[in-house]
């Protein structure tokens, strides 16, 4: 079946969705992994090589299994993708967030959180990555700025010169920003949420994953789905 492109509505819910989760668990994970990043592999990276340069072996071996981690649930989420619909993903993102809340409230905090959340971020940058025709990843941030920009600078020049310049899609702009705003939203969200102390922290996406599990799945079976 051939995916159609979504209406910018339909794709907008679902960036900001999935913004507002990256951010939040991005943001949370930063603070209760001790600054490992759950979603954020460019500052893994960065902080695992810094770590080594100054002998901080612990830490760095510590990143190092946080990128085997997200990189192996990548690989899987991928080929789960190629073989059934995103909806599965979006199913098995919600699972995960079930067990890193069981995690949260357990003796093993710790580990747990550390096994479940790159691998819940992996899920959901495999499981859906183009909205209305855009290719953009919802779980980092610079990509989606300079896709941002590129739309803004695209639009200049097509007013400028109509000739030489096509009018970039309406999703190009709007989507990448959305998706910047949702995410920090979402990480302000964890920051207010740390700040008060909360006890049940990951289980006030789940309406917003049920939903999204809801539309993803009306838009499979309708035949309206994006790779």
């Amino acid at each position: 079946m051939s995916p159609s492109l979504m209406p910018i509505a339909v794709s907008a819910r679902r960036v900001f969705i999935l913004g507002l989760v990256a951010g939040y668990v991005d943001a949370l994970s930063f603070v209760d992994l001790g600054g490992v990043f759950a979603g954020a592999m460019t500052g893994n990276t960065t902080h695992m090589g810094a770590s080594f340069v100054q002998g901080n072996w612990s830490h760095g071996f510590l990143l190092v299994g946080a990128l085997a981690i997200f990189f192996t649930s990548a690989v899987l989420t991928s080929l789960a993708r190629l073989l059934w619909l995103p909806a599965y993903g979006v199913m098995f993102m919600t699972i995960l967030m079930v067990l890193a809340q069981a995690a949260h409230s357990s003796p093993y905090r710790y580990w747990g959180e550390f096994l479940i959340l790159p691998a819940l971020l992996a899920v959901q940058g495999e499981t859906i990555a183009k909205f209305s025709g855009t290719p953009m990843p919802t779980i980092v941030i610079t990509t989606n700025l300079l896709k941002a920009a590129s739309g803004i600078a695209t639009w200049m020049a097509a007013k400028l010169a109509p000739s030489r310049v096509t009018t970039p899609l309406s999703g190009s702009i709007l989507l990448p920003g959305l998706s910047f705003l949702s995410f920090l939203m979402g990480a302000v969200m964890a920051a207010l949420g740390l700040a008060m102390h909360g006890s049940f922290p990951f289980l006030w996406p789940l309406p917003f994953l049920g939903f999204l599990y809801l539309d993803v799945w009306k838009s499979e079976h309708d035949g309206r789905y994006e790779d």
